[in-house]
C-alpha cells in the first residue's frame, strides 16, 4: 500500500461548504468575490482555496496532519480521518463521500521510511552509482540529499530526497508540531534511526505515468499498487553497484591497478618484480594493495538500496 507524506487535490467547489469568514481570506478582483483561501504552515500544512473563476476547490495536506497517528503517512486506511481532522478545526465543512468520489490527485509525495544505521553509506553510494551523470545529478538538502534528473520542463522532473527523518523531526520548524501531539517522545521513538524516501511528483501526468492508473481519481492514486519509488531509482542508479570502496584518490589509484590485474595480488606482485629495479622492497611497495585488497573483502557496508524500497 502506497504512503503519501503531501496531498494536494482538486474538487467540485461545493465539496466545501459553510466557509468561515473569519478565517479564510476574502479575495475580490474588480468588485468580484474570485475566492476563499485558508493556509496555515504549523502544526501541520493546510491550504484551501474555493475558486469561484474555475468553479473548483484545491485542498492540500501534509502527513502530519494524522497527529500521533503520523507515522502511517497519509494511505488509503486513513485518508477519511486527514479530512475529518480537516473538519474539527471548525472552519469549513467537507463532504468526505463526496471528496472521495470526485477528487483528483494533482500532486503528491509518495513516502517510505526505512530503518537503516548505513545512511552516510546509502548517501555516498547513491552519489558514486549514478547511471548517467549527464542526466542525473545529486544536490545537497537538510540532513540528507536530492537525486534529481536534470530537465528543463515540469512534465519530465523526477526528485528523491533522502534524508535522516529522526533529525528533521527535532527541527525548531517542528516544534509546535511535536507540542501538538499526544505522545511526542513515541512518535520520536518510532522514527529514531530511520530514513525517509520521499519522491515528489508535481504534475497531474507524473501523478498517472509513475502510479501507472488510468486516470487521477483520489481512489485511483491510493489504491495503486506500483512502486514509484523504485522505478526512479532503477533508473536513476546503475542496477549492478560496484563494491569497491574508496577512501581518497590513493585508494581509487590502488582499486584501478588492482583491476589491471584481475585483482589477483600474485599476479600484480609478478608485475611489479618485473617493472621495478633491483633491490626493491617488493614487500613494502605490496603494502598498499594488500590493504586495500584487505579492506574489500569485507562487503558489509554495501546497501541494497531497491530491497530498502521494495
Amino acid at each position: 500500500m502506497l504512503q503519501f507524506d503531501r496531498m494536494k487535490l482538486i474538487c467540485p467547489l461545493d465539496v466545501v461548504e459553510n466557509v468561515n469568514e473569519r478565517d479564510f481570506q476574502t479575495i475580490v478582483r474588480d468588485g468580484q468575490l474570485t475566492s476563499y483561501k485558508y493556509h496555515q504552515d504549523t502544526p501541520f500544512y493546510l491550504l484551501i482555496r474555493k475558486d469561484f473563476i474555475h468553479s473548483e476547490c484545491i485542498i492540500e495536506f501534509t502527513g502530519k496532519i494524522l497527529s500521533d497517528r503520523y507515522p502511517e503517512l497519509i494511505n488509503l486506511k486513513n485518508i477519511r480521518y486527514c479530512i475529518e481532522k480537516i473538519n474539527a478545526l471548525g472552519i469549513c465543512e467537507i463532504d468526505t463521500e463526496r471528496l472521495l468520489q470526485s477528487a483528483k490527485v494533482a500532486k503528491c509525495d509518495v513516502t517510505r521510511d526505512v530503518v537503516s544505521t548505513e545512511f552516510e553509506n546509502i548517501k555516498s553510494q547513491i552519489k558514486q552509482s549514478l547511471s548517467n551523470y549527464d542526466k542525473w545529478e545529486v544536490e545537497k538538502y537538510p540532513n540528507g540529499i536530492c537525486l534529481r534528473n536534470k530537465v528543463t520542463t515540469d512534465r519530465c522532473k523526477k526528485r528523491i530526497c533522502i534524508y535522516n527523518k529522526d533529525k528533521e523531526l527535532k527541527q525548531q520548524t517542528n516544534s509546535l508540531f511535536l507540542r501538538s501531539l499526544h505522545q511526542p517522545q513515541r512518535l520520536l521513538d518510532y522514527f529514531h534511526g530511520k530514513v525517509r524516501f520521499e519522491l515528489n511528483i508535481g504534475t497531474m501526468v507524473q501523478v498517472k505515468r509513475l502510479l501507472k492508473i488510468d486516470d487521477n481519481s483520489l481512489i485511483e492514486v491510493l489504491n495503486s499498487t506500483a512502486n514509484p519509488l523504485l522505478s526512479v531509482i532503477d533508473e536513476a542508479l546503475k542496477k549492478h553497484i560496484d563494491s569497491r570502496q574508496h577512501t581518497d584518490f590513493k585508494d581509487y589509484v590502488n582499486s584501478l591497478i588492482l583491476a589491471d590485474n584481475h585483482n589477483d595480488l600474485a599476479e600484480l606482485e609478478a608485475k611489479i618484480r618485473a617493472l621495478t629495479p633491483k633491490g626493491t622492497v617488493i614487500k613494502r611497495k605490496m603494502q598498499p594493495y594488500r590493504e586495500y585488497f584487505n579492506r574489500q573483502t569485507d562487503t558489509s557496508h554495501q546497501i541494497d538500496i531497491r530491497r530498502l524500497i521494495s
